[in-house]
C-alpha cells in the first residue's frame, strides 16, 4: 500500500507526506533485532527503556533527568532526552541546566553531584565532583566513610520524589506531542512539585508560629519566675539586715 501511494500520489502530496510515508516504511521494515525501533505512529519520539524491575521490566517514553538540592529537597533541574542515551552521558547536560537555573537566582554551579551506580565512568565534570556509591577505600577514615554513606542515603530520597512526579504530576503519561511536549511536560511537573512543597510549608506556618509563641511564652514565664525569686531573696536579705541593725 505504501508503494502504491508513492507511485500514485502527485509530487506535491509526496513532498507533504514524505516524512509520514518514511515512518510507515520504517515500521514495516523493522524486525525484533532492529535498533532504534518506532513504537508508535502518532508519537514517533517514543523509546523502549529497560527498567530492570520485576513489576515493570520496560517503559516506553523518554528519559528525564531530575536534580534536586540535598537539604531543602527543591527540584532545580528537569531535562528530557531524545532516544535512550547512557545515564552517564545525560549528567553533563543536566548539570548545565542546573547551573543556568541557579544563575538566575544568584547561585552557581554545584560543586558536588551525588548519583546512583548507573552513572559509572563519570567522576569529575567541569568543576563538579561526581560521587557514586561504593565501598570506599582503605585510606578513608571512619568519619569520611560515614559522611559519604549519609550522602548516598540522602540521594536515595529522590526515588519517592520521582514516584510523586509520575503519579501526582502527570509524568506517568504525557499528553503533549513531540520532543518539545516531553520537555514542557517535565518542566511543568517539576514546577508543580515545588509549588505543592511550598504550599505545604505555608500550611504548616500557623502551627510553627504557634509553637514558637508557646516556646516564647514558656521562656518568658520561667524568666519571670526567676526574676520574682531573685526579688524575694533580695527583699528577705534586706529585712534581715534591717532587723540586725535594730
Amino acid at each position: 500500500m505504501v508503494r502504491d501511494l508513492r507511485r500514485k500520489l502527485p509530487d506535491e502530496a509526496l513532498a507533504y507526506y514524505g516524512d509520514t510515508l518514511n515512518l510507515f516504511e520504517q515500521v514495516l521494515a523493522q524486525r525484533r533485532s532492529t535498533k532504534n525501533k518506532r513504537y508508535s505512529l502518532h508519537e514517533p519520539a517514543v523509546w523502549c527503556i529497560a527498567k530492570g524491575k520485576v513489576h515493570r521490566k520496560y517503559e516506553f517514553g523518554c528519559k528525564v533527568s531530575v536534580a534536586r538540592t540535598a537539604l531543602s529537597g527543591v527540584i532545580v533541574g528537569m531535562k528530557s532526552f531524545v532516544g535512550n542515551p547512557y545515564d552517564g552521558d545525560t549528567l553533563a547536560p543536566a548539570l548545565n541546566q542546573v547551573e543556568r537555573i541557579r544563575e538566575n537566582v544568584g547561585g552557581d554551579r554545584p560543586t558536588t553531584a551525588v548519583v546512583d551506580r548507573g552513572y559509572r565512568g563519570r567522576k569529575h565534570l567541569s568543576g563538579t565532583d561526581v560521587l557514586i556509591p561504593d565501598r570506599g577505600t582503605k585510606e578513608q577514615t571512619y568519619y569520611e566513610k560515614q559522611k559519604q554513606r549519609k550522602r548516598f542515603r540522602r540521594r536515595a530520597g529522590i526515588e519517592p520524589v520521582i514516584g510523586h512526579l509520575k503519579d501526582d504530576h502527570r509524568m506517568r503519561r504525557n499528553f503533549l506531542s513531540g520532543e518539545l511536549g516531553d520537555a514542557v511536560n517535565c518542566l511543568l511537573a517539576g514546577a508543580a512539585f515545588n509549588l505543592v512543597k511550598r504550599l505545604n510549608q505555608l500550611k504548616m506556618l500557623p502551627v510553627m508560629v504557634m509553637l514558637v509563641l508557646i516556646q516564647l511564652a514558656v521562656v518568658i514565664f520561667y524568666a519571670c519566675v526567676e526574676l520574682l525569686h531573685r526579688v524575694n531573696l533580695s527583699t528577705a536579705y534586706h529585712r534581715r539586715t534591717a532587723m540586725g541593725a535594730i
